[in-house]
């Protein structure tokens, strides 16, 4: 159903090339989806951890959309948003994004309606449960929790007039995965969220859903210098999609 929101952003990267990764972390991101981390922010003194972070994200997805009167359509739809985020407690992060939703279709009985550049927006908020040592690594558990709206236009096979396209999306996630020598997680989410998603056809105003209301899939989170995180992440289960970005905290 439209775009979503990530939690995962991209930073400015002129240190990427400069920094090495410390054998000890200084300081960690909080890079990835739902506030997966390269590290634990709990790991380090409160007077040295990083509160703020920034980036950008890219998000690419493909799932199919039940509209009223028995109308079915495929969708596929690419974003790429900044985000800033604020962490008061080392488990705790709220955050706030703001870019652009951009090409995609939705594939309708009578051909295609293609996407024209509009509005991503989102609020998040993650917060780290559980965390520990195990044999296999250390062990992190997080919840979270978004809210994101897509204002954007279709034109029938690219051409022609506008018609209006507006979607608002609720998820609830829950993230489990090892951290390895502070520098590179794995995780692997599940997510539910609906939503409606409002779509002028044929003239008529139709209001919709998403046909998958769930996501399976996992990632990678990976410190690459003292304050700066990239990640990737692949969906195969109900709503795909594939991710990533980078952040900078501060």
């Amino acid at each position: 159903m439209s775009t979503r929101i990530l939690a995962g952003t991209l930073a400015a990267s002129a240190a990427l090339s400069a920094l090495l990764v410390p054998s000890r972390a200084q300081a960690c991101g909080t890079s990835g989806p739902d506030g997966v981390s390269a590290c634990s922010l709990a790991e380090h003194a409160e007077e040295e951890r990083p509160r703020w972070r920034a980036g950008v994200s890219y998000l690419y997805t493909s799932t199919a959309l039940n509209f009223s009167n028995s109308l079915r359509t495929p969708e596929t739809r690419n974003s790429t948003l900044a985000e800033l985020a604020y962490a008061p407690t080392a488990r705790l992060t709220l955050s706030a994004g703001l870019g652009v939703a951009f090409g995609g279709k939705l594939q309708a009985p009578d051909g295609s309606h293609a996407f024209t550049p509009g509005i991503a927006a989102g609020l998040g908020v993650s917060y780290r449960i559980a965390e520990g040592s195990t044999p296999l690594g250390r062990a992190f558990v997080l919840v979270g929790g978004n809210v994101s709206f897509t204002g954007a236009s279709t034109q029938h096979d690219g051409e022609g007039a506008r018609t209006a396209y507006d979607a608002l999306d609720l998820r609830a996630s829950v993230t489990g995965g090892l951290t390895w020598f502070n520098v590179l997680s794995g995780y692997v989410v599940a997510r539910g969220f609906g939503g409606p998603v409002y779509w002028t056809y044929q003239g008529a105003s139709e209001l919709g859903t998403d046909t998958h209301h769930y996501q399976f899939g996992g990632g990678l989170a990976l410190l690459v210098a003292r304050r700066v995180d990239l990640f990737v992440e692949g969906v195969p289960l109900g709503e795909q999609a594939v991710a990533g970005g980078a952040s900078i905290a501060f």
